[in-house]
């Protein structure tokens, strides 16, 4: 009899990883022309892949190790920040957002949002309690 295996939630970031560098990399690509974010995506997509790469290392251990959990953390709040922080400086200096958000821009900012929250998740269930 064939049994489902539930899926972890480091599995589940391994996953959400490897989206966000794709969607950054067809977001840099889409910018690469017209805005320096674009050097910030190309950054994101190669720090989100080794970070995924690291954790598929660490898959096969009993416990997830926190190190990749953290870092993924942290390139998922930098991703977010990439959208934020230009659309409050455009307001602030009174520029249209017109030209600073698409699909692919937003599509970013969910996947990140959902990978720092996954990763926090699971780097609770890592560190001891006491």
């Amino acid at each position: 009899m064939n049994r489902l295996r539930s899926i972890t939630a480091p599995q589940f970031l391994l996953v959400l990883l490897v989206a966000s560098a794709v969607v950054h990399a067809v977001h840099g690509v889409r910018l690469w022309d017209t805005s320096r974010l674009a050097v910030i995506d190309a950054v994101l997509v190669i720090a989100a892949l080794v970070i995924a790469g690291m954790l598929a290392r660490t898959l096969r251990t009993p416990a997830a190790q926190p190190v990749p959990l953290l870092s993924a953390a942290v390139v998922g709040a930098v991703g977010v920040a990439t959208f934020l922080l230009p659309s409050v400086i455009a307001l602030t200096q009174g520029r249209p957002l017109a030209g600073l958000f698409d699909g692919w821009a937003f599509a970013a900012l969910i996947v990140d949002a959902i990978v720092v929250r996954i990763a926090i998740f699971a780097l609770k269930r890592t560190l001891p309690t006491g």
